[in-house]
């Protein structure tokens, strides 16, 4: 069915730009579902799941009843006989037959199979949490690379934008160098940048390709023509520090991972002491065989059945049960000292992730004017040069002060947009949710 739906979009997305030449436009929204479905790594953790299910399955066959049919043949090359005076007589038949069908259950296990179920359990639970973190981070990522495509097509547009106001001074210097207005060392001037421009642009080109390349490469795209439609925006976050430390530790799928591990070292050590305690089964056989006994010689099916319990108990086994549950009680500490590592280190992640969205909001609200001043320091350099009350090294270092500000300006928003995207993933948070958002 999920096929079905990322074959709709991506058909609904082609449809909505066959007429821009077959380009594949995609929303942020749409990148983070084509990259959900084809996911290997999502693939894998949902394999995982279902793994998990099976085993839960096998453990469940344990306590319930087994069923066992058998059936054999045997020919016999020949068959001894003896003779008491009357004609001999045969001991058996050539072809021998027998058939039985045994039930058996088992009644008590020292609760080693009860601890062996709720360890299963357990596993299916890590691995569906196990899925929930590959699938934030896989969402982290998508919105990570979306931003920085939309940054890098920013950066071409930039330089690109400083290169044609360059080229169009570079033409007007030559016009005013023809009509000996302005000095051979101007135009010289101009030329120069003009040409020291080109290689700032071919790099944001490249770097613009990369970029695209790995983003069809993170959602698995065959389409190599695509377009995202979104933009660099600041999206302002209210809540503080705590709320975000106290919903990461919450809602954190890695921590949630490591309490199952605890809790699977813990039914583990249960499954291992269940060993000390005696296995009970009982059975039912039903059975036949034809000829009936190895001296009947006439042939026919002769069926009986019997029933049991049968009693296990390893009473000494070398010291290999302790040994076993030394080890396990080992591991059960090793897994809670982790879940406090871990719990640490969550915090110190959620905190390097707040300050970097702060520190990126404060570079924003520091850049947001600097866009509008240097359009405006541009507009009045350029008059100024057009009555020629300004050289050509005032307008170019006006220009290049609105690229710096243009770029300084996206470089933020995107710093901004990531460290947002991280903030949330550290504290186990999908996209578009805030701390205390229950509704998902």
């Amino acid at each position: 069915m999920k096929r079905v739906v990322m074959a709709a979009i991506l058909a609904v997305c082609a449809a909505g730009s066959a007429g821009s030449e077959d380009v594949l436009e995609l929303t942020l929204e749409d990148c983070v579902r084509i990259g959900l479905d084809r996911s290997v790594r999502m693939a894998n953790a949902r394999r995982d799941e279902q793994i998990a299910g099976s085993r839960i399955r096998q453990v469940r066959a344990q306590v319930l009843p087994e069923l066992k049919v058998r059936g054999s043949y045997t020919r016999l090359d020949e068959v001894e006989s003896f003779d008491m005076g009357q004609g001999p007589i045969e001991l058996g038949k050539l072809d021998n037959y027998a058939a039985s069908a045994e039930a058996s259950q088992l009644l008590y296990s020292g609760g080693s199979v009860r601890a062996a179920l709720k360890a299963a359990e357990l596993y299916r639970e890590r691995s569906r949490l196990g899925t929930q973190r590959a699938e934030q981070e896989l969402q982290r990522d998508i919105e990570v690379g979306f931003y920085g495509v939309l940054l890098a097509e920013s950066h071409v547009e930039v330089q690109r934008e400083s290169r044609d106001q360059l080229r169009a001074m570079v033409e007007q210097a030559e016009a005013k160098f023809r009509n000996e207005t302005v000095s051979e060392f101007e135009l010289l001037s101009a030329r120069v940048r003009l040409a020291n421009q080109e290689p700032a642009l071919i790099r944001a080109q490249r770097d613009l390709e990369v970029a695209r390349e790995s983003f069809r490469n993170l959602l698995h795209l065959e389409e190599h023509q695509f377009r995202l439609r979104g933009e660099l925006r600041f999206v302002p976050v209210a809540v503080d520090y705590e709320a975000w430390r106290a919903e990461g530790l919450k809602r954190r799928p890695e921590l949630h991972e490591q309490e199952r591990l605890v809790g699977l070292w813990q039914q583990d050590i249960r499954a291992e002491r269940g060993k000390y305690l005696p296995t009970l089964r009982a059975r039912a056989t039903y059975s036949g065989a034809n000829p009936s006994s190895f001296f009947s010689g006439e042939s026919g099916w002769d069926w009986g059945w019997d029933a049991g319990l049968t009693l296990e108990w390893d009473l000494l086994d070398g010291g290999l049960r302790r040994g076993r549950v030394l080890e396990k009680k080992l591991e059960l500490e090793k897994a809670r000292d982790n879940l406090r590592d871990l719990e640490r280190a969550v915090e110190l992640e959620i905190r390097a992730a707040y300050l970097d969205l702060k520190h990126a909001a404060e570079a924003v609200a520091a850049t947001a004017n600097n866009v509008e001043l240097a359009e405006k320091s541009m507009r009045i350099a350029r008059t100024r040069y057009d009555v020629g009350l300004a050289t050509y090294l005032e307008y170019t270092d006006a220009n290049l002060a609105l690229s710096d500000a243009r770029l300084n300006w996206s470089g933020a928003l995107r710093a901004h947009l990531a460290a947002l995207a991280q903030l949330r993933c550290a504290c186990g948070l999908s996209a578009d949710e805030e701390p205390g958002d229950e509704s998902r």
